[in-house]
């Protein structure tokens, strides 16, 4: 009896590592693609951050497989994201053979474009018609001069909000390691990062992304039971921005002499209530072909008066613009005064995004927007913000600068260096509240 149990006992150690090693070879040779599985009733909710929107500021992102399109190539989603104040809600159509967005409500449009560059970026690689699987070395190369092999390198555990997944790594390394965790049972990633390929310095995140939660659902999951807020509304008669073909190019230096700031905007004779794009970049005073980097900024608009009628920050629910690398494309819809909208470019400082800024490069550049009457029917108004006057005595009004909340106007300085100096206290003083209090742990700035 007792050789019977040894053999056994020998039989079973001979034997697992070869069952082991054959359902290790299996899963490397699952094939995979982006929306693989995916069928009516999927829903997954992810925290999620893009290079091109707001410099890869994070944002939760939730979409739910409402039913198929009518000739059946396709899904519609529902699509929720909630990005700082905003709350945006629509539909969003993605095909079958590559889930990319191919139809979307139009107040949801710039948070399918994150979708599209980060939770389907890897159907650039891999599609329905062009499966991958896990065995095989290289999936394609990344677009950049000398691009990198991208494909399969590790095999690893990991845990998300949405729990812990068995699953593969697709990457490449380019000064940094790039990595793209994923299921082959899942039909999206479960969470990536992925820099941006520069020349010179630390390279910033490209984008990266978190599954935190994940479902099926006959009925509309109650992670989508939120409503939107009012979307930025503009005519359909609205130009669209266009820097190749309609655009205003200057460059000047701040007002301290701080740095010099390159700025172009399109349209360039924008309607009020209409969009209106801005492109920055912030470079050395005494070579421009040096970026300045890590900096907190904001584009505010004024009345003849001087008082605040718009702040790109604000709209966005965040206490400052930030651009990592010294270069910023940012899109608002234009609250100005006709026939010229005053634009204030105010540069608040440098450091990392959230930090109390150095100020010592702090200064403002000023300038003039040919400006159309908005179209009717159309508000192109404040959007409820809080007026605030720009007094020219910049020495007395940093005597009496008060804050009123509501209706009030509020007082502050034009925007000279030691007004700067304030406002970035106040973010600094906001980012250490915050971290010091656990029940704000959450709260956005």
């Amino acid at each position: 009896m007792q050789k019977y149990v040894t053999f056994t006992i020998f039989a079973f150690l001979l034997i697992t590592p070869v069952a082991l090693q054959s359902v290790h070879a299996t899963s490397s040779s699952d094939s995979w693609y982006p929306g693989k599985g995916l069928k009516q009733g999927d829903y997954f909710s992810y925290n999620v951050c893009w290079t091109d929107w707001h410099n890869c500021t994070p944002f939760q992102m939730t979409f739910w497989v409402k039913n198929e399109t009518s000739d059946g190539s396709g899904w519609n989603l529902v699509f929720l994201a909630v990005d700082g104040s905003i709350v945006q809600k629509g539909i969003m159509t993605i095909g079958k053979i590559t889930p990319d967005p191919t139809s979307f409500d139009h107040n949801i449009s710039d948070y399918t474009g994150v979708y599209r560059s980060t939770v389907s970026w890897l159907d650039s690689f891999a599609t329905k018609d062009t499966p991958k699987t896990f065995d095989v070395p290289a999936w394609g190369r990344t677009g950049s001069v000398g691009g990198q092999s991208v494909g399969p390198i590790d095999h690893e555990t990991v845990t998300v909000g949405a729990g812990t997944f068995d699953t593969w790594v697709i990457g490449w390394h380019k000064g940094v390691d790039n990595k793209i965790w994923i299921d082959s049972s899942i039909p999206f990633p479960v969470k990536a990062i992925v820099y941006v390929d520069v020349t010179t310095g630390v390279p910033p995140p490209d984008y990266s992304l978190e599954l935190l939660k994940m479902g099926n659902s006959s009925t509309e999951p109650s992670v989508l039971d939120i409503s939107s807020t009012t979307a930025a509304k503009y005519s359909p008669q609205c130009d669209v921005p266009n820097m190749q073909l309609d655009s205003t190019h200057a460059v000047t230096t701040t007002d301290t002499s701080s740095l010099v700031v390159d700025y172009r905007y399109s349209p360039s004779n924008p309607h009020n209530g209409c969009p209106i794009e801005y492109r920055l970049s912030f470079e050395q005073n005494y070579d421009q072909s040096q970026k300045v980097s890590n900096v907190q900024y904001d584009i505010f608009t004024t009345d003849d008066q001087g008082r605040q009628l718009s702040s790109i920050a604000q709209s966005i629910g965040r206490a400052s613009l930030f651009a990592p690398v010294g270069d910023d494309d940012v899109q608002t819809i234009l609250h100005g005064t006709t026939p010229l909208t005053h634009v204030v470019i105010a540069m608040l400082g440098t450091g990392s995004e959230g930090s109390l800024p150095d100020v010592s490069m702090a200064g403002i550049v000023k300038f003039d927007v040919k400006t159309q009457a908005p179209f009717s029917g159309f508000n192109s108004g404040n959007s409820g913000q809080t007026n605030q006057t720009i007094s020219e005595n910049n020495t007395s009004m940093n005597n009496t600068q008060t804050t009123q909340m509501n209706n009030t106007q509020a007082t502050v300085p034009e925007f000279p260096l030691g007004s700067l100096m304030i406002m970035a206290v106040v973010i600094g003083l906001g980012v250490l509240f915050v971290r010091i209090t656990p029940r704000l742990s959450n709260t956005r700035l």
